[in-house]
């Protein structure tokens, strides 16, 4: 655990986990580590997709959602609270494990699936 950059982020870092958790079923485990969390869809054992990956930064907890990259009308019922996070086209920053706006995030991922 060394390489978190912010140990006490973990907590956040795990809520958003277990939210991304919950498409284990459909998607690949890239990578499950302290601060790291990816899904993937392989295509092969060597090539993959990628769907998320949830990392933990100096300032705040980051959200990598790549569906968003290509499909930028995915965000057009995403709720005002979860589109003021989102910095750059497919990333979210979040700061507090309490923040109103995690309540968003499985309705987002879902609707990424589809």
């Amino acid at each position: 655990m060394e390489w978190v950059k912010n140990p006490a982020h973990l907590p956040l870092w795990e809520r958003l986990r277990h939210i991304a958790m919950r498409h284990e079923e459909v998607l690949d485990l890239h990578t499950d580590e302290p601060g790291y969390y990816k899904l993937v869809k392989f295509q092969t054992k060597s090539q993959f997709t990628p769907f998320l990956a949830i990392c933990i930064q100096r300032r705040h907890v980051s959200l990598y959602l790549n569906s968003l990259y290509h499909n930028l009308h995915l965000m057009d019922d995403v709720p005002e609270i979860l589109t003021r996070r989102k910095s750059g086209k497919c990333t979210f920053h979040f700061r507090s494990e309490d923040d109103e706006a995690i309540e968003h995030v499985a309705a987002l991922l879902d609707s990424c699936l589809v």
